[in-house]
């Protein structure tokens, strides 16, 4: 061991290319290494941001004394906002519901070729038991069908909101794509509130 690391220190002080090279090695290290903290540096100092902007808005929140008056009314939205989403015990009932909703309004206006898909569910976060339902109608765009469709979304007082809506015009047979969704609350989210 100790000839290998002599024969290396030799070859150093004999080499000038190798020292050149060894010194650029570490220079490279040290500059990527510098870099690295600086990466690091930036970051705690947003997280340190993140933290004090935060804790302004709590003492800000904090020094605020109308809690006890804004508290039944922020009760009253709260269960306004839950009486206009539909109900359902689980997000299986929640997707046949929108889809029969949506089948008995296409019977009723009698659109041909229509397409309704449901996409997507999911749980909003932070909010137990409220559901997000993406349904996506495909159908023949005729003004006066699309328009009573429109109308009975717009009648309907549970809370439908619309996505996304494309009107394509392919060789004077013009598509539509209506992409909505529904939010859903589980039937005795209500009752407890």
């Amino acid at each position: 061991m100790y000839n290998f690391f002599s024969s290396i220190f030799t070859e150093l002080r004999k080499n000038t290319r190798l020292r050149v090279g060894l010194w650029l090695i570490i220079g490279l290290f040290l500059g990527y290494l510098s870099l690295l903290l600086n990466d690091y540096l930036v970051e705690l100092q947003g997280v340190h941001q993140n933290k004090l902007n935060r804790l302004y808005q709590a003492q800000n929140i904090n020094r605020q004394s109308q809690w006890l008056e804004r508290a039944p009314k922020a009760q009253a939205l709260r269960t306004k906002l839950y009486r206009k989403f539909w109900q359902a015990n689980t997000q299986g009932l929640a997707q046949a519901t929108l889809q029969k909703w949506f089948d008995t309004q296409i019977n009723r206006i009698k659109m041909k070729k229509a397409y309704l898909r449901i996409q997507s569910t999911f749980e909003l976060q932070n909010i137990p038991h409220i559901w997000k339902i993406t349904a996506r109608l495909d159908a023949n765009f005729k003004p006066k069908e699309f328009n009573k469709l429109l109308l009975a979304m717009a009648k309907q007082p549970l809370l439908i909101v619309t996505e996304r809506l494309e009107i394509r015009n392919k060789k004077r047979n013009p598509r539509f794509t209506l992409i909505v969704n529904a939010f859903f609350s589980r039937t005795e989210n209500l009752k407890t509130d």
